[in-house]
């Protein structure tokens, strides 16, 4: 025994200190993949930006931005959960600094345990932004010839998101190049475009930008807004301006010889116009004219038939670019990396938000609101209540019930014996009067609500059309086995 001791000793001490060297260049080389990750963001969003600032018509160019915003998303996303990780509960320590030796261990293990490949995925991340700028070349050389969009710049980003479409740069030139292109195609030379997406998605928002570009506004001697109950009269399709459905007349700017109209079908929920219908609009004076398009946005994909083009669909925003909307918009001016915990708590909220536009920025207001952890956690877990709670009684996420205009119950801040339901979400008419005064974000703060039925304003776009989102509510006595599993949440999650 005593012969074989000292061996076992020596063994011991020798593996000890090859685990403890193994462990410390594993650490060595996951800093620096994370620097370097850092500085491939760098250029990758200089290059972004510049190509952001010009006005690109090349449809393969676009591509490629698209490809290079994509990676950046991808790339600052996994920086953010490398650098703040998630939360965990009101007592959990805030995150430590990136280039801590503290944090390093702690980002080793994470990576090691991650689900999506450890530190080999922090690899191949930091090699495909290598590549990427490899190849930026001459994407940067073909920029230069492209002019630049002439807008004032807002000093913080929060503010350029907010005036600004989001995310659909390629969406928006394709359509331009559609409306532009010479010739239409298709029964009586009327070019079809539709545009085909969920409700809320961003269908009108898109057209709407591509009716305010110049290009577009100048190719076009009218531009007529139309919906579906239009069609049914006839003297709407011969006189539209009498009935305030031309939104950009002629004279406004210097148009070509050619009489060419452009419209734009708008059709509610799953609406579908009939062959007749379809037949009387292209067969209308306004669309005889050589080059005439029109713009069909629906939410049903039987609306694809009436195109003569593929029809462009609109998708929510991936998680990696919902993040970067939603941090920019929480954050505001304010710079995330002086407040670590809030980030890690944002990451998790952003992650109920289930890429919604409209959630987004009523959690977003709430949250730039109040720069506290203890707040910002009562959110994350009000909401995580309320997705649980929804989840249980309808088998379904609240967003999934309210897209179909569904009832809902709202989380609130304040603990009250009272249920607050909303009916649906509903979108008014920019130059609708009578919106309400007080706003959804108020009412999920506590503040009294009126008796009834009522309803509050959840969201103010502030780009074309600027449509305003109002939420039918009311106030309800607690159903029991509502108010039962809302305690169980409550004591889950604290």
């Amino acid at each position: 025994m005593e012969m074989f001791l000292p061996a076992i000793m020596s063994d011991l001490l020798g593996r000890s200190v090859s685990f403890v060297v193994q462990r410390y260049r594993q650490q060595s080389s996951v800093d620096d993949s994370v620097r370097q990750l850092q500085l491939s963001l760098l250029r990758v969003s200089v290059t972004v930006e510049e190509a952001e600032g010009r006005r690109i018509t090349n449809q393969a160019m676009l591509r490629q931005l698209d490809l290079l915003r994509e990676a950046m998303y991808r790339g600052y996303y996994m920086l953010d959960a490398l650098t703040y990780g998630r939360s965990h509960g009101a007592d959990a320590p805030p995150p430590c600094r990136l280039l801590s030796r503290i944090n390093s261990a702690k980002r080793l293990c994470y990576l090691a345990g991650g689900n999506d490949g450890g530190v080999a995925e922090l690899g191949r991340m930091v090699d495909r932004l290598g590549s990427m700028i490899a190849d930026m070349k001459e994407f940067v050389v073909f920029l230069s010839g492209y002019p630049r969009v002439c807008h004032q710049q807002p000093r913080s980003a929060h503010l350029l998101l907010e005036k600004f479409m989001f995310g659909r740069q390629r969406e928006i030139e394709q359509v331009v190049s559609f409306l532009l292109r010479p010739e239409g195609s298709g029964s009586g030379g009327v070019g079809v475009l539709p545009v085909v997406g969920p409700a809320r998605i961003g269908k009108s928002t898109l057209v709407e930008h591509v009716c305010h570009d110049e290009r577009v506004r100048s190719h076009f001697s009218s531009i007529l807004r139309m919906n579906g109950d239009d069609l049914e009269v006839d003297e709407k399709l011969n006189d539209p301006g009498d009935h305030g459905l031309i939104i950009k007349h002629p004279g406004e700017h210097n148009t070509s010889r050619k009489k060419s109209s452009l419209v734009i079908l708008e059709l509610a929920e799953d609406e579908v116009p009939d062959e007749g219908r379809w037949r009387r609009l292209c067969s209308s004076a306004f669309c005889n004219g050589i080059g005439s398009k029109i713009i069909v946005t629906s939410r049903s994909e039987a609306a694809e038939r009436l195109g003569t083009e593929h029809a462009l669909r609109l998708k929510c925003l991936n998680q990696e670019a919902y993040w970067h909307y939603f941090k920019t918009l929480a954050f505001g001016s304010t710079n995330p990396e002086e407040h670590p915990k809030l980030v890690s708590i944002a990451m998790d909220i952003c992650a109920e938000e289930k890429g919604s536009f409209i959630g987004a920025n009523i959690a977003c207001s709430l949250l730039k609101a109040n720069l506290d952890a203890r707040f910002w956690l009562s959110i994350l877990q009000n909401m995580r209540e309320y997705t649980e709670k929804h989840r249980h009684l309808f088998g379904k996420h609240p967003h999934d019930l309210l897209q179909k205009n569904r009832h809902v119950y709202l989380w609130r801040l304040a603990q009250t014996s009272k249920v607050f339901v909303s009916y649906g979400c509903y979108q008014a008419c920019p130059d609708q009067k009578d919106v309400p005064r007080i706003t959804l974000q108020e009412v999920l703060s506590g503040r009294p609500a009126p008796r009834g039925r009522f309803e509050a304003l959840a969201w103010r776009s502030q780009i074309p059309p600027c449509y305003s989102y109002l939420m039918s509510c009311s106030v309800q006595t607690p159903v029991p086995h509502v108010h039962v599993l809302a305690r169980k949440n409550r004591s889950r999650v604290a």
